[in-house]
């Protein structure tokens, strides 16, 4: 699918210096996924220390406990 993106010029310039013509499209989209992918795990190793904390551990029992889902 084609898509219009504004860049900065210097990463234009980087991106025609760096990348063959034939071979850009590909590396925006494996760019864009590997931030994506990052992000995602970013978010995930933060949920996890969220969920070693001791107050958010005692919430989270409580909220299981409201909704049945307790041990």
């Amino acid at each position: 699918m084609k898509v219009t993106f504004d860049l900065p010029v210097h990463v234009v310039q980087k991106l025609r210096t760096h990348v063959p013509a034939g071979k850009r499209s590909q590396f925006v989209a494996d760019l864009i996924n590997i931030k994506f992918e990052r992000s995602a795990y970013d978010l995930e190793r933060a949920a996890q220390k969220a969920n070693t904390l001791s107050a958010v551990s005692r919430d989270l029992k409580d909220w299981e406990a409201l909704n049945g889902y307790g041990d």
